[in-house]
This record gives structure tokens, sequence and C-alpha cells, in this order.
């Protein structure tokens, strides 16, 4: 006898065949909590893959949008890498290409597209932005299609593509054509003014509005009247009088110029210089009196060649005046001062085809003119003067002009 703990167990049945149960007839279907697992867990890949599907779609769609944004803006753009091949192209709307297709570009290098100089000139940019990591802007002229124009590139380091420059082409022809248009514009504007105005006056004009007026210490001024001309003009049409003032005074001028005189105005026939303003010059005298025997010689030529018989009357004084541009419109660089009214009188009370000149000028003179003496002359508003008549130049050697 075995204690009862110790009891050997029932042997287990035979297997039996017949008794067993198939593999198909169990049951396939997972408890219910398993079920509801799975099927919370399809759910979420559904609706990740319709979210990655929308994102695709409206990455898509964006790129469609921003490319077609782009290609509606007049600028060119692209993507070159360093070594100078494009990467991305996009066209610029109405602007003419070298290479018709912009698919035919990619992948090519700059220097199969673009004339040998132009395209060193983009590669020389593209790594100067590279290099300095900061914009590089330059101007090109190109014809395209037979067609001349100007053109912008501005050349862009890429911040997220190492080695990479985004180049945006802008057409500036017709920038260009109103900058010159502009450009002439201002030189005409430029010229007018220099015609009124002494080119250091009209600097000062250009930057400030305020009344200039300078005092100069010692110039020579130099009236000259046309003798008689008051009743040739009653004789004469008005575009004929118009013409032969411009004709004798337009060569007056020339020597003016030539002379480095100051034209300041014409009053009818009277015609007033100065030297010595608005640039100082030691020889103003010499050069005022040079003037002076040239206007004879112009004066007698022109009459001879039409015909008439036309005289001058000059006078000349030296002192200190003040010159400078009053006012706000219609500017005219003038004088004023006792010195002008003593030059206008010595013009006045002169005589036809002579130069009379003031004693401060014959001071200057006497060493290189021959002078002859008037004596004392009275002088409207200034009493007796002592005036002389200039004749001619001595052959001296320091005569400066």
């Amino acid at each position: 006898m075995y204690p009862r703990h110790l009891q050997p167990m029932d042997p287990s049945p035979a297997f039996n065949p017949d008794q067993a149960v198939p593999i198909e007839a169990l049951p396939l279907t997972p408890p219910p909590a398993v079920a509801i697992e799975v099927a919370a867990f399809q759910q979420r890949i559904a609706a990740l893959e319709a979210a990655l599907e929308q994102t695709h779609t409206a990455l898509v769609s964006s790129e469609a949008r921003h490319r077609s944004l782009l290609q509606a803006i007049p600028d060119l753009i692209m993507r070159i890498n360093a070594t100078g091949v494009y990467l991305d192209f996009i066209e610029a709307k109405g602007m003419n290409l070298l290479v018709q297709r912009s698919a035919d570009r990619l992948g090519k290098n700059v220097r199969e597209i673009l004339p040998p100089p132009l395209a060193e000139q983009y590669l020389a940019a593209i790594k100067g932005a590279l290099e300095t990591d900061q914009p590089q802007v330059f101007e090109y002229h190109l014809a395209i299609q037979g067609i001349a124009g100007d053109y912008e590139a501005r050349v862009v380091p890429c911040e997220d593509g190492e080695g990479e420059a985004v180049i945006i082409v802008r057409d500036i022809t017709e920038r260009k054509r109103m900058e010159l248009a502009l450009k002439q514009e201002q030189d005409r504007a430029e010229e007018l003014l220099l015609n009124i105005l002494p080119p250091s006056v009209a600097e000062q004009l250009k930057r400030s509005s305020a009344a200039i007026a300078d005092r100069f210490e010692e110039a020579t001024i130099l009236f000259a009247d046309l003798v008689g001309f008051t009743q040739l003009a009653a004789s004469l049409e008005p575009t004929e009088l118009v013409a032969l003032l411009n004709g004798l005074f337009s060569q007056f001028d020339r020597r003016v110029e030539e002379l480095g005189l100051e034209k300041i105005k014409t009053v009818g026939d009277a015609y007033l210089v100065v030297g010595g303003v608005p640039t100082p010059r030691a020889d103003h005298a010499i050069a005022v009196a040079h003037l002076a025997l040239e206007m004879l010689k112009i004066v007698d030529r022109f009459s001879q060649e039409n015909g008439l018989n036309l005289r001058i009357r000059i006078g000349i004084n030296t002192g200190a005046v003040v010159a400078g541009v009053i006012g706000l419109k219609k500017f005219i660089y003038d004088l004023w001062g006792d010195s002008v009214n003593v030059a206008s009188r010595m013009e006045s009370h002169g005589l036809p085809g002579e130069i009379q000149v003031s004693e401060s000028t014959h001071k200057l003179l006497q060493e290189v003119y021959e002078f002859e003496d008037r004596g004392l002359i009275e002088v409207k508003g200034k009493g007796q003067m002592q005036a002389y008549l200039l004749k001619n130049r001595l052959d001296r050697q320091n005569i400066l002009i």
C-alpha cells in the first residue's frame, strides 16, 4: 500500500483518432478585445494614408501655383551650381531666350549656352556670391534673336543648397532707355543753365535756392553800344533785325569765351562783359582791353560784309563789384556797384568807333597799351572825370594775351 499522497495517477486514456476534432472546425474569430484593437489600428493607418495623400496633393498644387506665379513675373530665375551647371530654370514672362526650351538648359554648363565673355561674368559672380555669402549684381548688354537689350543679373547664394546660387535676371532695356532720355534732358537743361550762368554759379544754384552774391574787389567792366542802331532798326523787318544782332553778337560771344571773360547780358543793342568775375584773374584789365580792340575789328568787318554803316562805342572801367543771382525765375547773373555805373558812363560819354577807359583802368594798362588822353570830361551824375581813349597794344614781352 502506498501512502495517499504517493498514490500513482491514473494512466492517460489511449488516443482515439475517431474522437479528434479537425483543425478546420476550430473557431477563427479572435477575442472581442483583440478585434477592437486591430480595427482601431487599421483606421489609424487609413487616416495616415489619407493625410499623406492630401499633403502630397497640396504640395504638388502649391508647387504648381508657385511656379505659375514665378512664371508670371518679368524676371528670369535660375539655379546654377558653382561649376556653372543649370539645376533649375524658370522662364520670364515675355523675355526672349537664347535657348528656346528651358528644359534644354538643365544639366548643361553656362559656357555651352551663353557667349564666352558673359559666361565668365556669370561664373565670376557666382563664385563671388558663394565666397562672400553676399549678393552680386552686374549688368550686361546682349542681343537675343536679333533684338539687342540690357539686362541686370542678381546672384544670391542658396541657403539650402551648398555650392549653389539663384540668379535673377531682369530686362532693364526700357529702364536704360528712360535713363538715357533723362540724362539727355539733364544735359540739355545743364547746357541751358550754363548759357545764362557761369559754371561755378550754376553749381551754387543747384545746391541752394538762396540768393547768390559775391563781392570782387577788382574787376574790369566793358559796356558796348551800337551807334545809330535805333535808326537802322526802324528800316528793318523784325526778323531781319534779330538776325543782324544775332550774327554780330554771336561773334562777340565766341571771342569772349576764347578770352575767358564773362558775358553778363545784352540789352537791346548794348553788350555787357566783365573780366575777373566770377573767377578772379590778375590780367582781367588786359583781357577786356584785348576784347575791346577785337570788337572794333569785328564790327568793321561785319559792316562791310553786310553793306551797313555800323559803328560801336565802348566804355571800360575797373573797380569793385558785387556779382550774383537774385529772384526765383528767369535767372540772370548780374553786376552791381558804382564801378558798373562808371563803365556805363564811359560808354555813353564816349565817341563812335572808340574805346574810352577810366583812370583806374588806364593805370593797369598804361604799360601795355597806347592811349590818347581825353582830359577831364563831364560825366552825368559824377561831375568831371579823367578819361582816355585806348588805341593799340604796345609791343611788349610781358603782354599776357
